[in-house]
């Protein structure tokens, strides 16, 4: 089975358009960067953060929503609400996706009410025993040799 079978072949088409799009953009942004005199800058504050740093950040934060994971059962345990200052916010979790587990539930609660959905399901209890932790915390637990319980943590 390939990996988009089960897609919508409305959704393959909006992909396919949507990846069109990028390549286009970049084609066009280096012809214009190239044509204008500021193709290295283009190459060096665009195109090389995109292929290095950029992958690592976007790495690291699928390994903090999903990585070390105590029990794929229950959709409050399969995946983590990581909460962050806001600095780190900014840098790795942008648009509030650090609330992956609300994101998960609520797949169609927009990114700027995640926020107030993680507060509301906080008040209700409603995310009692989930994976909701301190990025630092979800670092030690990726980084450590063998996972630390959720009652250590």
């Amino acid at each position: 089975m390939r990996p988009l079978d089960d897609t919508s072949a409305k959704l393959r088409s909006e992909a396919v358009s949507d990846r069109n799009f990028v390549v286009i953009f970049h084609v066009a942004a280096l012809a214009i960067a190239a044509w204008t005199g500021y193709l290295v800058e283009y190459l060096v504050l665009w195109i090389l953060p995109l292929v290095t740093v950029v992958q690592a950040i976007l790495r690291l934060r699928a390994i903090a929503e999903h990585g070390a994971t105590t029990d794929f059962s229950s959709p409050l345990t399969a995946a983590r609400t990581n909460l962050a200052p806001a600095w780190l916010e900014w840098l790795i979790f942008p648009h509030s996706v650090n609330y992956h587990i609300e994101h998960h539930l609520y797949a169609s609660v927009p990114h700027y009410n995640l926020p107030a959905l993680h507060r509301e399901m906080t008040g209700r209890g409603m995310l009692e025993g989930a994976e909701v932790m301190p990025f630092r915390k979800t670092i030690k637990r990726i980084f450590s040799e063998k996972a630390i319980p959720i009652s250590a943590a």
